[in-house]
Formats: structure tokens, sequence, C-alpha cells
């Protein structure tokens, strides 16, 4: 197995899901800067740590495959997702490279077997989709910068 897979449509994700217990997906974009200086550290993630049937590194660029990041209401890059069976069972928005190396010894713990704490269970499981900074939805963004804008720059 390759240490990670280009994803360029939902089909070729799916295939690779069914095939591996837990899947990481790393959504990025080439203009984002944050993303190409995780990059390097989720490709070593992914060189130590895939294993055949239980755990694929994926990556996939969110303006080749919109269609991929649509379906899992990608708002912001890097988000990387871990994926069980198709579902997502964690998360992490931004390059946290320590999170996403929590991300990936949960993984392997569950894949072999292990059982997890509450702790490891709850760790990110806060994660909001479909929000804005700081987990925000945008309809509430969107608000407090009309709200801004009304009392204090209208005239």
């Amino acid at each position: 197995m390759a240490n990670y897979t280009s994803i360029s449509s939902s089909a070729q994700l799916e295939a690779l899901i069914h095939e591996n217990e837990y899947t990481l997906v790393d959504f990025w974009a080439t203009w984002c800067p944050p993303c190409r200086a995780v990059a390097p550290f989720f490709e070593k993630l992914a060189k130590e740590n895939a294993t055949e049937k239980k755990l694929a590194f994926v990556k996939v660029d969110v303006d080749a495959a919109k269609d991929v990041a649509q379906q899992y209401r990608i708002s912001a890059m890097p988000t990387f997702l871990l994926l069980r069976d198709g579902v997502v069972c964690k998360a992490v928005r931004g390059a946290d490279a320590k999170a996403i190396a929590k991300l990936v010894a949960y993984a392997r713990k569950k894949g072999d077997g292990e059982t997890t704490t509450e702790e490891e269970e709850e760790e990110f499981s806060q994660v909001e989709f479909g929000g804005g900074a700081a987990g925000l939805p945008y309809p509430a963004l969107l608000f407090a910068a009309f709200l801004i804008w009304f009392l204090f720059w209208r005239k």
C-alpha cells in the first residue's frame, strides 16, 4: 500500500473507505500556507503508520475534488477527518501536528482492538462542521459583523 492516496472523486474515496477500517483524510488546498506547512508531517505519519486494511491516509485537494469537500462540509483548511466505515469519528481543524498525531494513535489503538479511555473518546468530539471562526456557524458570524458595523461604524 502506498503511504497515502490522492483522491479526485467521491467514488474513489468511497472505494478506499470500504477497503480499510479507518481512513485519515487531509482536506487541503494548494493556496493554503498551513496546509503546505503540515503536509510533510502528514506524509511522515502516513509512511510510518499506513496499514493495509486497517488505516489508510488520504489527501483531498478541495479545489480539485469539490464534491468530496462538500460531502463532508469542509469549510476550513486544513481539516483532518478520521473516518470509520465512512462516518466521521474524530476531526481536527487546522495544522495542529500534536492533534493529528493523536488521531493516528487513536486509530491504531482501535484498529489493534485495544480499549480506549473516556478522555481519548471525548478528545476530538467537539468539532463543529459548517462553521466559521471558533466553531461559530456562519449566520452567527454574519450577524456579529453586522451588529459591530451597525453600532460602531454606521453614520
